[in-house]
């Protein structure tokens, strides 16, 4: 009989013992594994640098972290907003209008980003089609197109990019799958993001999907990319900015009179001829004469525009909101809201390089107070030195405690063994085995116990990881690679069975110096 085979006899002769030996061993390495899978992925899942975009400009106002989660993760509330014209500014290459600055010289790419509506808890984007890669006219940027990551960018699956002014909207794979959405489906926007008790806001536009997006393993799975436009189309947006670019001016509209409202109006770019009803008499100019007035520079949509007649309202929804855009003649939505009074979220930026985007920065900070500039890397490595990493150290600490705790357990257990089977190692060694066969015979048992227990412990770390990576899909919508073993995880088991062989030396050295002849006798 060779060595593995009497080491298995030994087991299976005491088979609870092993196996509540066993099941101490698998408990902690399952759990070290499973703190190794936390603390890699959460290092790249919060800690990553291979963002496609090294700036996000957004409000002043708010923390670098805030503005990062819910630009890039898509959680927490916006910060606030910052004019569209800024947006321009980014993506312009030309001479600057009076007032304004040019920042195409630091600028590869700049891509507008708006939130605040959702859909059955989707968050809504609004952006350009730039982020997908292709130009307003829906022809493919051949030229190093967006990246949400470095070495990725957006793919669809199915379809075809949205048009920049109209109501399309390209959905990611996680919403066209839990929604059952297609291209052609149809939705409305419901305004914030409702709570279980809240009645939902529901706006009156709608959005056929046209596109639908290859899944990316990340929040924006779980987004609806619209037109960012369209958002100034929804009469609730336009009149909240058109009340926000009062605030900006100090201009008090509850000690104004309705012709200084409609002259501060008109002077802000309005043209009160194709503004709504609904919106005259929120602001108490219905009834006030509109002077013909010139759109305000910058409003080139508004001079081209075709009036068209807002859809009849239905007679079982009389609060519906009413339209708050009207159509040119290629069908494009003009938002009756004054492009001055436009305003974004954030915006995404690949700079040109490292000193383009120092120096972009360095021009939030002192030079242009309108907005902030943060880099999303380095907003995240922050946050998991800070938050995360010392977290994953303490239960890795506590994980390496367990696997003690569990090879105690296995010197225990053996030499309990031991102490029963002195009159068997007796025999053994009366029939020719020597001291140093009985203690590898011993010590082979002990390491054994380990590294079954070992393999196992990797399967249910692994298993326990994939539980980790539903979790961060349900709550950031992004999961993590929960199948890969790290050469860590290896190091463990080599770990763990070390100090099983340890566990079953001090046994194997009390077997190693017992008399043969008194064990035969007793």
């Amino acid at each position: 009989m060779n060595l593995f085979e009497l080491v298995l006899k030994q087991m299976r002769q005491r088979a609870l013992s092993t196996w509540l030996t066993l099941l101490s061993v698998i408990i902690g390495v399952a759990l070290a594994i499973a703190i190794l899978i936390l603390q890699r992925e959460s290092n790249q899942l919060f800690g990553q640098s291979d963002f496609g975009y090294d700036i996000i400009v957004g409000p002043p106002k708010g923390s670098p972290l805030q503005l990062t989660l819910n630009t890039v993760y898509h959680m927490d509330k916006s910060p606030g907003t910052i004019p569209y014209a800024l947006y321009e500014d980014m993506s312009r290459h030309g001479k600057a209008p009076e007032g304004r600055q040019n920042y195409g010289f630091f600028v590869k790419h700049a891509i507008p980003f708006m939130v605040g509506d959702s859909y059955k808890g989707h968050r809504l984007v609004g952006t350009s089609p730039q982020m997908f890669g292709f130009d307003d006219d829906g022809k493919p940027v051949t030229n190093e197109p967006f990246e949400y990551r470095k070495g990725r960018k957006y793919e669809l699956a199915e379809g075809r990019v949205f048009a920049p002014r109209k109501f399309e909207a390209v959905i990611g794979s996680e919403v066209a799958a839990r929604e059952q959405m297609k291209i052609g489906s149809v939705f409305r926007a419901t305004h914030g993001m409702p709570g279980p008790n809240e009645t939902p806001d529901i706006h009156k536009p709608q959005w056929t999907v046209v596109g639908i997006l290859q899944p990316t393993h990340t929040a924006n799975d779980r987004v609806l990319f619209i037109p960012v436009i369209s958002l100034f189309a929804i009469e609730e947006h336009d009149i909240g900015l058109i009340e926000q670019l009062m605030l900006k001016a100090k201009f008090d509209r509850s000690k104004a009179t309705p012709e200084q409202v409609r002259d501060f109006l008109v002077k802000n770019g309005t043209d009160l001829d194709k503004m709504e009803a609904g919106t005259k008499r929120h602001f108490n100019i219905a009834d006030v004469p509109a002077a013909a007035a010139a759109p305000g520079p910058g409003d080139e949509l508004i001079k081209d525009a075709v009036v068209k007649p807002a859809q009849k309202k239905n007679d079982a929804a009389p609060a519906e909101d009413e339209d708050a855009y009207t159509l040119d003649a290629q069908g494009n939505i003009v938002p009756e809201l004054p492009k001055r009074a436009w305003e974004i979220s954030a915006i995404l930026v690949r700079t040109r390089g490292p000193f383009q985007a120092d120096r972009l920065m360095y021009n939030f900070q002192v030079v242009n107070t309108e907005a902030t500039a943060v880099n999303p890397a380095s907003v995240m490595r922050e946050f998991f030195n800070t938050f995360l990493k010392g977290s994953t150290l303490v239960l890795l600490v506590i994980s390496r405690l367990v696997m003690l705790v569990a090879g105690v357990s296995i010197l225990v257990s053996i030499y309990n063994s031991v102490s029963a089977r002195m009159r068997e190692i007796a025999i053994l060694r009366a029939l020719g085995a020597t001291r140093i066969r009985i203690l590898t015979l011993i010590c082979a048992e002990a390491a054994l116990v380990g590294l079954v227990g070992s393999l196992l412990g990797l399967v249910v770390g692994h298993l326990v990881g994939a539980v980790e990576s539903y979790y961060f899909n349900l709550t950031i919508g992004q999961s993590i690679d929960w199948v890969r073993a790290s050469e860590q995880e290896w190091g463990v088991i080599l770990l763990a069975v070390a100090i099983a062989a340890l566990a079953g030396l001090v046994p194997a050295l009390k077997a190693y110096g017992s008399p043969v002849a008194v064990n035969l006798t007793s």
